[in-house]
């Protein structure tokens, strides 16, 4: 069964986890690893059975952690190549997800181990601002 898990929602920073506890991802990293850890573990999950994250935009308090998450666990990046382009000289993940991100297109559906990823582009104002949509084992 695949789980939403909002680990952190809110000014003080974003991510959330969907997987089905033994392969996951996030959504945005805007809070510090340790406490994506903790929070996944009080859910039964381990950190270990993250596999990808998708950065919905570049605003601070979604990527604040990004780059030292993607340095300690490697995770592959996906966003849109204008976010890409901002990540790359951003204060929080310049020279961190260097080698780790992969450009995901508006409208395109792309797999990702086994998960359906559709980019879909939302009013916002940060660069490209895109939401998801998702399917996962058969679930959306």
């Amino acid at each position: 069964m695949v789980s939403f898990i909002s680990l952190s929602s809110g000014s003080n920073g974003n991510c959330y986890y969907i997987g089905n506890g033994e392969k996951g991802f996030l959504i945005d990293v805007g809070i510090g690893g340790r406490s994506i850890k903790k929070r996944l573990l009080q859910n039964g999950i381990s950190i270990d059975s993250i596999m990808m994250v998708l950065v919905s935009h570049d605003h601070f308090d979604h990527i604040r952690s990004l780059g030292t998450f993607t340095e300690r666990f490697k995770n592959p990046v996906y966003a849109t190549a204008e976010v890409i382009r901002a990540l790359e000289t951003h204060f929080c993940t310049a020279g961190y997800t260097r080698g780790y991100t992969h450009a995901i297109v508006p409208g395109q559906t792309t797999q990702i181990d086994g998960v359906s990823v559709t980019p879909f582009r939302v009013p916002h104002d940060a660069t490209d601002t895109v939401g998801y949509h998702i399917e996962f084992e058969g679930e959306k």
